[in-house]
């Protein structure tokens, strides 16, 4: 027997930025969970219009008008995946908020009192097991190398990106046209493939609020944030083929790609809200609020090791930058909740944001890319994504006063369009040039369910919640566009046109536990 192939290739990324459209949705995306103190999470973040809780300071800056005594609360606990790999952990313990809000009250009937809060939460828990193994039943025909021989055909093979690495580290064959234009094939035969996740990290927010009281009637707010985003991950792609030539003899082949990464940045947004009682002697709230943009700065240093797997000599290493910025979309919110009594409250936020609308550009001290929005990247984004809708319902139940019971539902809409691909062929975006991978995941609408319980002993209180995160996705290792018919134009895989990968399902389910300590004064 033969080894047709043994390729190992290491990716040592000091920081590699999510540079594409569905890296930065998923990353940048807070929009389909809820984090944040155990009675916002218990009720499922419906609380637009209640108000009166820490967490609400990012979601309807006015809800923290609704505070009649200042408070400070932290929150911490823990989260694991449904999904475990070998090499990682399936939980995590977490530390998700901690803030205060002073209440300043005043000798206006106009205007009671103001509030001010500060807040650092989380927005997002990058905390992420799964494998994505293609079926060993079912050939899948097809390799990334084919993709790979594509795009360094094309002329999109760098010394900053995946097809230039291969291709310097000779895992493609070469031919030149008579014409002079230089081919590239692949050489090696997958049938099979896996794909092993993990990543860590967060979404932060550091949040300034000020908010205020018109005659009990009415209340606004304002919330200035900053966000931080610390995204780690790895992650490796294995392929391996065996096939019998025509005399009878088998050939085996495989190799594998590391990837390692991170993506550090920060950003800025403001949110703006109000929250009207309209009927005097009636609690019911309707609140409404908007939330800006968010204008991130990022930057990406990528440091690529090229090793033999069986000499452990390092062919290459290459270092490279890329600083860009990307924004994302304007959030729309309507709320309307009611107390009925001291024993039940209910509430139910919808949330508006166009995902289509996010863009990046880049720095102006770039010399061919710098200050102009990618332009390419951006049409990428108008036709993968779409616009999503949030629906938040939450209740609390107070038998007797000091004790609470809570239980709250989330729903989003899935971000990504059905005809969504990743085509890094025709995508002439600046950010190509330094892509170091082919994956890319659909992920469908978001369920969260949660349930809580709070109790109150004079200015002490403490609640809990459990919470449970249910969202399933298609993964792709690569996209293979460039074998549909109807754009067909395959210069280094003529065998390959009506050749297409299956997706793997992957269920990223994901549970957590919640604890709030908190003290009013």
């Amino acid at each position: 027997m033969k080894k047709l192939l043994s390729l190992f290739i290491l990716f040592c990324s000091l920081s590699a930025v999510a540079q594409d459209t569905y890296l930065n949705e998923q990353t940048l995306n807070s929009s389909d969970d809820v984090v944040g103190t155990a009675r916002f999470v218990g009720m499922g973040g419906a609380m637009g219009a209640l108000g009166a809780d820490m967490s609400v300071i990012g979601w309807n800056p006015a809800g923290i008008g609704l505070f009649r005594k200042s408070d400070v609360a932290l929150t911490f606990g823990g989260l694991w995946n449904k999904n475990k790999i070998t090499e990682e952990s399936r939980g995590t313990g977490t530390f998700d908020q901690i803030g205060f809000v002073y209440n300043f009250k005043t000798d206006s009937e106009v205007c009671p009192y103001v509030n001010f809060a500060f807040n650092y939460q989380k927005k997002k828990n990058f905390f992420s097991n799964f494998y994505a193994d293609s079926d060993p039943d079912n050939p899948i025909l097809i390799s990334q190398m084919d993709q790979l021989a594509e795009l360094a055909t094309e002329g999109y093979g760098t010394d900053w990106n995946l097809a230039g690495l291969v291709v310097n580290n000779d895992a493609l064959s070469s031919d030149v046209s008579q014409t002079g234009q230089k081919y590239y094939y692949n050489k090696f035969y997958g049938d099979y493939n896996q794909y092993t996740h993990h990543s860590e990290g967060s979404l932060r927010a550091f949040e300034f609020n000020f908010s205020t009281n018109i005659k009990d009637r009415a209340f606004l707010g304002l919330t200035f944030g900053v966000d931080n985003l610390a995204y780690d991950s790895w992650t490796k792609y294995f392929e391996a083929s065996e096939y019998v030539d025509e005399k009878g003899d088998a050939h085996f082949g495989d190799y594998s790609i590391w990837n390692d990464f991170r993506i550090h940045g920060y950003g800025f947004n403001f949110k703006l809200g109000g929250i009207v009682r309209p009927f005097e002697d009636n609690s019911f709230r309707i609140g409404v609020a908007i939330e800006s943009p968010t204008w991130y700065k990022l930057k990406s240093s990528v440091l690529m090791d090229y090793t033999d797997e069986y000499t452990g000599e390092r062919s290459r290493q290459v270092e490279s930058y890329l600083d860009y910025n990307p924004r994302t979309p304007w959030k729309f919110r309507a709320s309307m909740g009611s107390t009925i009594g001291s024993k039940f409250a209910w509430d139910v936020d919808y949330e508006f944001a166009n995902y289509k609308d996010m863009n990046q550009r880049y720095p102006k001290y770039y010399d061919t890319f710098g200050g102009a929005v990618d332009v390419d990247m951006s049409e990428h984004t108008r036709e993968s994504l779409r616009a999503v809708h949030t629906i938040r319902a939450g209740m609390e139940f107070r038998p007797i006063s000091p004790l609470a019971f809570r239980l709250g539902y989330n729903f989003t809409s899935s971000v990504y369009d059905e005809n969504a691909h990743y085509d890094q062929i025709l995508l002439n975006s600046a950010a190509m040039d330094y892509v170091t991978r082919t994956n890319y995941m659909i992920t469908k609408p978001t369920h969260i369910l949660g349930i809580g319980m709070g109790y109150k002993w004079r200015s002490f209180y403490v609640d809990l919640a459990y919470k449970v995160r249910h969202q399933k996705a298609d993964f792709y290792a690569f996209d293979d566009s460039f074998t549909s018919p109807t754009s067909y134009f395959s210069q280094a895989n003529p065998d390959l046109a009506n050749t297409y990968l299956a997706p793997v399902p992957v269920d990223l389910t994901r549970h957590s536990i919640t604890c709030t300590l908190g003290f009013k004064f």
